[in-house]
């Protein structure tokens, strides 16, 4: 029976599955479906115990592996599943297209990615919600992959049964509006299947980026509760690298505290449980046309301006009584050894590794840093904003998430990371990463002035006004303090006004 835990492990190694989450003896139960389904052994493992004749058997033969995953998968999707979902999904495509408008960004298309996909029905399920919300066939794509071969042949078929369809009569308008009836199934129309490309995969295979790109919208429901704690953290750090700068992921209702507990922050979209994520932008490669350039504006207008601050300064009416904030009156910096990034044209300070914190103290976001540490992360940050002033983006984002992935607590960290969104045009994103800072650290002068901004530019005057106010009280405390205390070490101080 040893052989049973080493089917286990590989399983674990290949996908991620927890064989405990199954319940007792799931994969026990699973191995003697396929003994049962083979039906011959091979002549000279005639002696050999059963469980010990399969362990051989899946360690050379990759299709047996793949038939004991499809014995363990057992799909349970329907379309439309926790409806709230779709509902945040088409009010932030909609917000997203209204503040795209009029930039160089208005016509590229929302990419959306579903995974694990199953029978197609959530995939299906994302993309009548897009042409829902009033979007055309150009302006968005999805994805969907799943470790099925059996469940992708179903979806590509795109016929379903009763099964699929749950709910009231009334929350089936749908079936009118996309399926034609075929005897007692329903089959998808046209339209709808040559929005969804199928791939078959597995969200641990580390060329996954590289083939499919990265993503505005992800759906990755109901999974994590299926991975042990290491599993979850290696399928979020997997995730992240498949998300654009700001894309949100949509996750099952019991995993929301799994996603904050690992850095990420709930959208706000009442039981939609969506969070966002911010990372390095990455090539989007697609099986037609050139790739984008990564990291900086090239990608979405002709000549990006010398700094995020400036970025940001170019699409946004300025607020009264708020000063443009120049990079060149930060405090002065030691030079340091460029690294060459992304190519040998550009130059930044390189990434200085950090040792991460034991997860029991990872737990509290608030935790100690060591001054050791500090002082590490004060240079980063240092760099951080060098890049991000620089233009180079994606090199900033980097530098922010290496901070935050040892002190969670770093209200600038998730204040830079709101201005790189900020000068990419990205208003939702960057409020997130701007409220976070106001949280951390409720006096940060920068992140008030920009979170200020947005509110007034979405109409919410009276928001903008509170936070401006809050603003000019900040400055007069940190006059006051300066006055006092002109040794004050500035370092420890990054949310008050560099001068």
């Amino acid at each position: 029976m040893s052989h049973v835990r080493d089917i286990e492990r590989l399983l674990y190694d290949t996908m991620g599955l927890d064989a405990e989450t199954l319940g007792a003896n799931a994969i026990e139960r699973a191995i003697r479906v396929r003994l049962a389904a083979l039906s011959t052994a091979s002549p000279d493992m005639q002696d050999a115990p059963p469980y010990s004749r399969y362990w051989q058997r899946l360690q050379q033969s990759p299709q047996e592996l793949q038939a004991l995953i499809e014995a363990v998968v057992v799909p349970e999707t329907w379309f439309f599943r926790h409806r709230d979902a779709f509902t945040a999904l088409a009010q932030m495509v909609q917000e997203a297209r209204e503040s795209r408008r009029g930039t160089a960004r208005e016509g590229q298309a929302l990419r959306l990615l579903s995974l694990p996909c199953s029978t197609g029905e959530e995939p299906y399920s994302m993309a009548m919600t897009m042409f829902d919300a009033g979007l055309g066939p150009n302006d968005f794509t999805i994805d969907a992959l799943d470790i099925s071969e059996r469940a992708l042949a179903v979806a590509r078929e795109g016929l379903y049964g009763r099964n699929s369809f749950r709910g009231p009569p009334g929350t089936m308008l749908f079936r009118d509006r996309y399926f034609s009836p075929e005897g007692e199934n329903y089959r998808v129309i046209g339209a709808l299947r040559t929005q969804v490309r199928w791939h078959a995969g597995n969200l641990f295979d580390p060329s996954l980026v590289d083939r499919l790109g990265t993503f505005d919208y992800v759906f990755f429901r109901n999974v994590l509760i299926y991975f042990d704690r290491d599993g979850q953290r290696r399928a979020i750090v997997a995730l992240e690298q498949l998300m654009r700068m700001g894309a949100t992921l949509f996750a099952g209702p019991a995993e929301g505290g799994t996603l904050t507990s690992n850095g990420l922050a709930p959208t706000g979209h009442m039981q939609a449980f969506s969070f966002r994520v911010a990372g390095p932008v990455r090539d989007v490669k697609t099986s037609a046309g050139p790739s984008r350039p990564t990291g900086t504006l090239d990608a979405f207008r002709p000549a990006p301006p010398a700094s995020a601050l400036d970025a940001v300064a170019q699409h946004r009416v300025a607020l009264p009584h708020v000063s443009h904030i120049s990079p060149s009156s930060a405090q002065a910096q030691t030079p340091l050894a460029p690294l060459t990034v992304g190519g040998p044209s550009r130059t930044f300070a390189p990434v200085t590794p950090l040792k991460p914190p034991p997860d029991s103290a990872r737990a509290d976001v608030f935790q100690q840093v060591d001054a050791t540490a500090r002082t590490a992360i004060a240079v980063q940050l240092t760099q951080a904003q060098t890049a991000a002033d620089a233009g180079d983006f994606a090199g900033a984002v980097a530098l922010c998430r290496a901070v935050l992935a040892v002190d969670r607590a770093s209200a600038q960290a998730e204040y830079l990371l709101g201005l790189v969104e900020d000068a990419q045009g990205d208003a939702q994103g960057a409020l997130v990463h701007y409220r976070r800072a106001l949280y951390l650290e409720p006096g940060h002068y920068e992140a008030l002035v920009h979170c200020a901004a947005l509110l007034d530019a979405r109409g919410d005057a009276v928001g903008a006004r509170r936070l401006l106010e809050r603003a000019e009280r900040t400055e007069r405390a940190d006059t006051a303090s300066r006055t006092t205390t002109e040794s004050h070490d500035q370092t420890h101080r990054h949310g008050n006004r560099h001068r």
